[in-house]
């Protein structure tokens, strides 16, 4: 090999290794990017997750004192208290 084609090839081999580096450095961006917005999706189905329990309990306590309400109502009417 002779001395010019030995320098082409070291030439190569260090154009490729720039475009690796280059490459793994988009993927490392790429990856970074992703990570934040799956982190911001999961706060918002955390959020979405506690405001539907929430209302579950609140239609609950309000199906609750509606059947407490006519159940005391019927006992009252059963008594004769109306």
């Amino acid at each position: 090999m002779t001395p010019e084609q030995e320098n082409q090839l070291f030439q190569s081999i260090g154009q490729i290794q720039a475009s690796q580096t280059a490459i793994l450095n988009q993927i490392s961006s790429l990856k970074t990017d992703i990570n934040k917005r799956v982190d911001k999706l999961e706060d918002r189905v955390t959020k979405v997750e506690t405001h539907v329990t929430n209302n579950r309990v609140k239609m609950a306590g309000i199906g609750g004192a509606a059947g407490l309400t006519v159940a005391l109502i019927t006992e009252l009417l059963k008594n004769g208290g109306l």
